[in-house]
């Protein structure tokens, strides 16, 4: 004789219960750090450094992050300094006999130095160790909660979805 048959309703107890912490969807609001040392950045970097740093993902950035987020900036100024070599009108420059050689000359040299290709990488592979891809938000178990949402949310409700992790609970007490 066998046990009763299970109910529609049953929950399990044992539920695997994997916390995920909540991000501001309005994105960080204090102004961004300074830059880490020996990483000047031109336009494009310092841009990208601005705008990473307004992010939801920035609000759980911890210090030290500073630098890789300084480190992908400077890729985008590689990336605007390999676009802006495509961009040189050499015939304009040195006239139309010449134009076609020097053209692709500079281009193979830039292909060289830099490497479009694994700039791209580099980007990629960073996004991911700083959560800013929707795979990398999955692994780190983060999400975006609308900023009303978490206004109108009771504390109790948010408590089980929000990890504090141990480094901000002794900073705070």
């Amino acid at each position: 004789m066998r046990g009763p048959l299970p109910t529609n309703n049953a929950r399990r107890r044992n539920v695997p219960v994997i916390p995920t912490t909540a991000l501001p969807a309005g994105g960080r609001t204090d102004p961004p750090p300074t830059l880490p040392p020996n990483h000047g950045l031109r336009k494009a970097g310092r841009a990208w450094w601005s705008w990473a740093w307004s992010t939801p993902q920035a609000a759980a950035w911890a210090l030290g992050h500073e630098s890789t987020v300084a480190r992908r900036a400077s890729l985008e100024d590689d990336l605007a300094a390999l676009e802006l070599v495509q961009g040189i009108d050499f015939e304009e420059i040195i006239g139309a006999e010449l134009a076609a050689q020097v053209r692709s000359a500079v281009q193979r040299v830039a292909a060289l130095a830099t490497g479009r290709l694994q700039i791209i990488k580099e980007m990629r592979e960073l996004d991911d160790r700083l959560g800013l891809t929707p795979k990398a938000m999955a692994q780190l178990r983060w999400t975006i909660k609308d900023d009303g949402e978490a206004a109108h949310a009771s504390p109790a409700a948010t408590a089980g979805n929000v990890v504090t992790p141990e480094r901000w609970q002794r900073s705070a007490g």
